[in-house]
């Protein structure tokens, strides 16, 4: 098939996930894919240019932002000076001997795809490339400074699609509370606890906070530091506060939708309304992956938020296990319009969102027990990418 472009895909996995170059997903399960089949090796098939590094699993936006950069130009990653000491963790992280493919930049944009948490992370990112970071500016010397964080690289980006993406944050994180804050505190263990060899089969990125290493292209194993584990979950510099409410807040007030940009997003729903109750609720469908099964419902009749001064309403009980359809459809306070009503006429800088998806969290990248049918799956993303190459 002859497209009118064709830039390299870059796929950023979600929350807990993985990239290219760990066992876990290039041996046993391809995050893109999953039990569906390897995703990313169907569309390099079809003739697209694709490409799924990965990043801190249970990383702020910012950090992952900052991590994406450097593997997609090659060098060090600069989690900036200014966010750095604010945070309390190192400026630099790992080293990239080469990019993750030649020559980025106008002549050579690039598509962004992201799942999950993946969607705050590339938005933040294109932000980034657009406007910098005044802050960084403000206290990094010039001959110190990141390009990042300079800005003037809008047309570097060319798409910007969201997969189930978390633009407004989550009710789990209030619904969920108590078991949600376990997970934060065992993944934030298993952080300090895979380094060095288990690396190789799952990367948690964190050498910002001296949780292991990293030397000569490897991760190296540093010893359990419980003291660093608390201080990383107090920092609110973590994927667990971006996808609460205030969180999400907080990182779109960085983000603004970049005018060069074209936008889309993919919310997904996997609930139905409950019926014989008092007051409306939703409830998961029985195809749903059954570890969602307790999220969706806390979800699905959660409605009314107690642990802050963001107000929420029905709209938010439809759910995909993990995410309110509600805020996966795109950030409320910038343009959108359904992909139908466009008719085919796409803008720059504005969101294009399709119906809601029946899948859940995870079906959207291929599921895990229930699977997504492949033939369903791969439709899903080529006749997708096949849109992005054929705009103007």
């Amino acid at each position: 098939m002859k497209f009118k472009t064709n830039y390299p895909f870059v796929m950023v996995h979600g929350m807990l996930g993985f990239g290219k170059g760990v066992m876990l997903n290039d041996y046993l399960l391809p995050y893109w894919g999953m039990l569906s089949g390897d995703l990313t090796a169907y569309l390099k098939g079809e003739g697209f240019e694709v490409y799924n590094p990965g990043v801190g699993p249970v990383s702020s936006a910012w950090d992952r932002a900052c991590e994406l950069y450097a593997q997609l130009v090659g060098g060090t990653v600069d989690y900036g000076k200014a966010h750095s000491e604010k945070y309390g963790h190192k400026r630099f992280g790992r080293t990239y001997s080469k990019p993750v493919f030649e020559g980025w930049g106008a002549q050579k944009k690039v598509n962004l795809v992201g799942h999950s948490h993946g969607a705050a992370t590339i938005r933040l990112l294109a932000t980034l490339m657009t406007q910098g970071n005044a802050q960084e500016v403000e206290v990094t010397p010039k001959d110190e400074i990141s390009p990042l964080f300079t800005g003037g690289k809008a047309d570097w980006i060319y798409s910007i699609t969201t997969m189930a993406g978390v633009h407004e944050g989550t009710t789990l994180m209030y619904s969920f509370k108590k078991p949600v804050d376990t997970i934060e505190k065992m993944t934030t263990y298993i952080a300090n606890f895979t380094g060095g060899t288990l690396a190789k089969f799952w990367d948690f990125q964190m050498e910002q906070w001296n949780l292991n290493g990293f030397e000569d292209g490897k991760s190296t194993k540093s010893p359990i530091n419980k003291d660093i584990q608390k201080d990383v979950i107090a920092s609110k510099d973590t994927v667990y506060y971006d996808v609460s409410l205030m969180g999400a807040k907080e990182v779109n007030e960085k983000i603004e939708c970049v005018d060069s940009i074209y936008y889309f997003s993919f919310p997904c729903r996997k609930t139905s309304q409950k019926f014989f109750t008092k007051e409306r609720q939703e409830t998961p469908m029985l195809s749903m992956h059954c570890c969602f099964r307790p999220f969706s419902k806390s979800m699905g009749k959660y409605k009314e938020n107690t642990f802050n001064d963001i107000k929420i309403d029905e709209r938010w009980l439809a759910n995909d296990g993990c995410v309110p359809t509600f805020s996966s459809r795109a950030p409320l306070k910038e343009p959108s319009i359904d992909v139908y009503d466009a008719k085919g006429k796409y803008q720059k800088g504005i969101w294009h969102i399709y119906d809601d998806t029946l899948l859940d969290h995870l079906q959207i990248v291929g599921g895990f027990l229930p699977r997504t049918k492949p033939v369903q799956l791969r439709k899903i993303y080529r006749d997708h990418f096949r849109l992005i190459n054929g705009l103007k």
